[in-house]
């Protein structure tokens, strides 16, 4: 298994639990580790936006996340801190609520996911102090939050459990094909192995390259800003603002294609700044702490991509860690275990690109 963070490591998890032996390749915290600069949302909705097809695998991975966090937290005694009482989607005018609107009718009649749209008055009843001038949100029941640093820090205790190997600071630069599987070449040396799962990330696209294959997927750059401690005012997260069990607000939203630059700058951070402060005036008063950022792995389609791209050799690869994580360790990691597709993931499939005209980039709905 190459790949640490929280896709490669949900993915071992359920491989360990399938009773398959796992060597876990972890490059360590100098990848473009996602995990690292994830909001934590528990989310599905506006998954399928471009892909209506996600819109179900979305709903089913939030529905399995209640009892798959039970069990990781009975499992290591780490809590994870879930919380699945519904989340918004705030939209900064009355077009934009009507088009958001308009795409949750859609996809609930693919997934009969429900929704609502709220007013600032229905908002405060799980939002103190929400902006009474804002134009409304999206509210969705079945969404929440949990944390991030937390259930990846459960994933690797539990393979460490469970018997896993664990290989850090062990970065695979390059896969080649022998007799019988692959040879892994890392900077920890050189390994051999039945079949090999690409679950790294960005860190993909040059490992699928080694076999001959060009992936679609693209860094996008998101920014996030963590304030001081306050007392608690917010019941659920939204996908702008949310407060976690300990008090902190992070505030977040950018979506910038610049490449692999990690970087902040204050253009966005005060963006965001300025956009959370419009939902919530009462922040204006909060100090901010610290901020950073990482890169979401992104399809054209914002979809994740499962496929077998070399005989033994699986691609795993999505940027929604959190919200698909128990759908991860559960149905990914018996596809690979068993080497049957099912056929409810062929719309997730590589092929899906294969058409000239479907390379093209898609705007973050």
């Amino acid at each position: 298994m190459i790949g640490g963070g929280l896709v490669g490591a949900a993915v071992a998890y359920g491989l360990i639990k399938q009773g398959c032996q796992v060597v876990l390749f972890d490059e360590g915290d100098k990848a473009f580790r996602a995990s690292r600069g994830n909001f934590g949302l528990v989310w599905a909705q506006g998954k399928g936006a471009h892909l209506e097809d996600y819109a179900q695998w979305a709903c089913e991975g939030v529905e399995l996340w209640a009892d798959f966090a039970a069990k990781l937290e009975a499992e290591t005694d780490i809590d994870l801190e879930l919380e699945q009482n519904g989340g918004f989607v705030f939209c900064p005018s009355e077009e934009s609520l009507k088009e958001r609107a308009a795409m949750m009718e859609r996809l609930r009649k693919v997934c009969g996911l429900d929704y609502d749209v709220m007013k600032p008055a229905g908002i405060a009843r799980y939002m103190s102090g929400v902006s009474s001038e804002i134009p409304g949100a999206i509210f969705c029941k079945v969404d929440g939050s949990a944390n991030p640093m937390k259930l990846l820090r459960a994933f690797h205790a539990a393979i460490a459990l469970n018997d896993g190997s664990l290989r850090r600071e062990a970065q695979v630069e390059r896969i080649e094909s022998v007799s019988g599987g692959y040879r892994l070449a890392t900077t920890k040396g050189s390994f051999t192995c039945e079949k090999v799962v690409l679950g790294a990330g960005l860190g993909n696209v040059k490992l699928a390259e080694s076999l001959g294959v060009r992936l679609p997927i693209i860094p996008m750059r998101g920014q996030i800003l963590v304030t001081e401690r306050h007392a608690p005012v917010l019941t659920v997260p939204s996908e702008n603002v949310r407060q976690t069990r300990d008090g902190i607000f992070l505030l977040g939203g950018s979506w910038e294609d610049v490449g692999y630059d990690t970087s902040t700058t204050f253009d966005v951070t005060s963006d965001i700044a300025a956009l959370a402060i419009r939902y919530f005036p009462f922040l204006a008063s909060v100090r901010l702490v610290r901020s950073w950022s990482a890169l979401r792995i992104l399809a054209p389609d914002n979809a994740p991509i499962y496929d077998e791209i070399a005989p033994g050799a699986y691609l795993v690869t999505c940027h929604s860690g959190v919200s698909l994580a128990a759908i991860h360790a559960a149905k990914i990691a018996g596809w690979i275990a068993s080497g049957g597709f099912p056929a409810e993931m062929t719309p997730f499939k590589l092929s899906r690109f294969d058409a000239p005209e479907k390379q093209a980039r898609v705007a973050h709905a």
